[in-house]
């Protein structure tokens, strides 16, 4: 958001930018919001129906190829996989990406091996790579990774014509895909390879990086969960490497993207989610393959059952139970489950996702630092949903958002309240009070008028405090101090008050909830 409020196009397109922000992106973002303003569901809508293309295609592909059975567990599996979940509904580029990988390898190889090689094969292919390649280019080195393995294949051919054709296709799409990768990744590149240098040299994989992805891959915080599931990915391994046309060059592209983490060493990538994020295209493999295991096991049991004379309808049921045992053990320990009440405006908030083991999710841990008033759980017997609060401000760091707990406790919409042009210069965190932004989970606190849009009934100011544990000693809040005068003189009297936070009624909002005691 910072770059669609204050950079123009021809910057962004220049700039990979220091805050991972993906350049195709950005710019839909800034067209959208100067076309008919930009809001929530217009951020997320590309990555909502590349969510749902996955989740459709996926299987199918599966099906076909793998099994219908098979592809039936790999369905419910994809549809409960949190990763998934939250990518879809992040406005960043993973879950487009994910997509575009995964059809890229498909039209390489229909273009590479076809008897009459189509050129709509080889168009999507360098479509699909390219565009995943200028949306996070991360994922390069997976999307090129087809060349390696056709190589391979051209080079075990004895010499002669075969061998040329191969290398004849290989040639063209190398060029189909490079021009346009070449005229879109160069020139940031070159104008501001500090974007990328200085995120890179960093970090590695630690041991429990190594460990915790799996939780992740998996969705789960269950140690059991992920190893029956382990263990069922690698009874279905040889299903998948023998009847999935494309998981050679898919093997090929996650051992490129590992050997290109440990030579750049990027930021973060110690964080399980970084680094289950890096290597996602390994999500689908791995729940296929348990899927693929699963009904192995299902079908098992079944032939057992029956070879014993059981009967076919028992039999078949426990084998069904067998063949859908991962969906249920991830379903039961599925960390999704906290953000079905409601309301949950932050649902995406990293605390949910940064790592799905409490113990080891140190935004967990920091948010248990965050001073709590009483005011919160003294709204709780209000219906869920029948208020909504406007909370200001909004730290530099989501990590210092409390919404989830506030939340939790009040059982009441939690809004955004954007300081300026109240009170504040222009924030990293904020936008303009203007037409280009139409955000629903956001409001201005001088705009009366948008206040009563919302239907906002409290204003709640968090006072500037010191954020004391987990050895830590930061001034939270010092660098809007001056907007808690500005607050009262705007809205008057306060509802209510403690050392921590001021609440007010908005002027225009809704009267319909009484006061907390002070």
């Amino acid at each position: 958001m910072y770059r669609v409020v204050h950079d123009a196009p021809a910057a962004i397109f220049l700039d990979f930018a220091h805050s991972d922000s993906s350049i195709p992106l950005t710019l839909l973002y800034a067209l959208e919001s100067r076309r008919f303003g930009l809001s929530e569901i217009g951020m997320r809508l590309p990555l909502v129906l590349a969510g749902a293309a996955t989740l459709i295609l996926f299987p199918w592909y599966a099906a076909r190829h793998v099994g219908p059975s098979e592809a039936l567990v790999f369905a419910a599996l994809l549809a409960i996989s949190p990763l998934l979940y939250f990518f879809s509904r992040t406005a960043r580029p993973y879950a487009l990406t994910l997509l575009l990988a995964g059809i890229a390898h498909v039209a390489f190889r229909r273009f590479f091996e076809a008897q009459a090689p189509r050129t709509a094969d080889a168009a999507v292919y360098a479509l699909s790579a390219t565009l995943a390649a200028w949306l996070h280019p991360v994922i390069g080195p997976f999307v090129v990774a087809p060349f390696a393995t056709a190589a391979w294949q051209c080079a075990r051919r004895a010499p002669g014509a075969e061998r040329r054709r191969g290398g004849a296709r290989l040639a063209v799409l190398a060029l189909a895909a490079g021009l346009p990768m070449a005229v879109l990744l160069l020139p940031p590149l070159f104008v501001h390879p500090e974007s990328l240098r200085l995120k890179g040299g960093l970090d590695l994989p630690h041991a429990d990086t190594l460990i915790g992805v799996w939780y992740l891959w998996f969705g789960t915080s269950a140690t059991a969960a992920v190893l029956i599931c382990g263990a069922l990915a690698l009874l279905g391994a040889r299903a998948v490497w023998q009847r999935l046309l494309e998981a050679k060059s898919a093997v090929a592209g996650i051992a490129l993207t590992a050997i290109a983490i440990v030579i750049t060493r990027p930021a973060w990538i110690q964080n399980p989610l970084t680094f289950g994020r890096y290597l996602l295209p390994v999500l689908p493999l791995l729940l296929l393959a348990t899927a693929c295991g699963a009904v192995r096991v299902g079908r098992a049991l079944y032939a057992a059952l029956r070879l014993r004379g059981g009967g076919a309808s028992i039999a078949g049921a426990l084998g069904a139970l067998a063949a859908a045992l991962p969906v249920l053990l991830l379903a039961l320990t599925s960390p999704l489950r906290p953000l079905l009440q409601y309301p949950n405006a932050n649902s995406t908030h990293a605390v949910y996702q940064f790592d799905f083991r409490p113990e080891h999710n140190p935004i967990l841990h920091l948010m248990d630092g965050i001073p709590l008033s009483p005011w919160w759980e003294s709204i709780g017997d209000r219906p869920p949903g029948s208020l909504a609060i406007a909370v200001a401000p909004f730290p530099a760091e989501s990590v210092g958002w409390d919404a989830p707990r506030w939340q939790r406790l009040s059982r009441q919409r939690i809004l955004h309240g954007f300081l300026t042009p109240l009170c504040a210069d222009p924030r990293p965190t904020e936008v303009p009070d203007d037409e280009r932004f139409r955000f629903r989970n956001a409001v201005h606190l001088e705009d009366a008028a948008e206040l009563a849009r919302h239907g906002v009934d409290f204003v709640v100011w968090q006072k500037p405090y010191r954020y004391l544990a987990h050895g830590l000693d930061v001034a939270v809040g010092a660098d809007v101090a001056q907007c808690g005068p500005a607050l009262r003189q705007r809205f008057g009297t306060p509802a209510y008050e403690d050392e921590w936070l001021v609440v007010y009624r908005p002027f225009g909002g809704t009267t319909g909830a009484p006061d907390a005691a002070r």
